[in-house]
């Protein structure tokens, strides 16, 4: 999967020299027109429903977790309009997360996460030995 959405869409405006708040919930909604979905589906994909989808809108204080949520959704990164959010994965492969089907489905998948965990310890092992090699 290498589509990636992007959207550029400046939401700070200034005001003598300086940015201004942004409401995240009219920041969300923005987010939501520009890729021209079906706001219900976005909603549903990212676990809330339709009229959750227009409250969460009307909050200019939107709790990050559920930006996350609907960021994921869409596969739009929400920390660029908001440096001080955790950092999240915009996109998610959609068949690492399938259920498997198959005996040898589910052994492909149970292989890809093995690579992935040996993958990601030797990263932090070789993290650990540069950290304790400067001290």
């Amino acid at each position: 999967m290498s589509n990636f959405l992007y959207i550029s869409v400046n939401f700070f405006t200034a005001v003598k020299g300086k940015r201004t708040k942004l409401n995240r919930g009219q920041v969300l909604a923005t987010a939501v027109e520009a890729t021209g979905l079906n706001k219900e589906d976005i909603a549903n994909k990212a676990g809330y429903s339709r009229s959750a989808y227009y409250k969460h809108i009307e909050n200019p204080e939107l709790d990050y977790h559920i930006l996350m949520a609907y960021g994921r959704a869409i596969r739009y990164d929400f920390t660029e309009e908001f440096p001080d959010m955790p950092k999240y994965i915009a996109e998610e492969p959609d068949d690492t997360f399938n259920k498997p089907t198959t005996f040898e489905e589910a052994l492909q998948q149970m292989e890809r996460w093995k690579d992935k965990y040996l993958e990601l310890l030797e990263k932090y092992n070789q993290i650990i030995e540069e950290r304790l090699m400067k001290k």
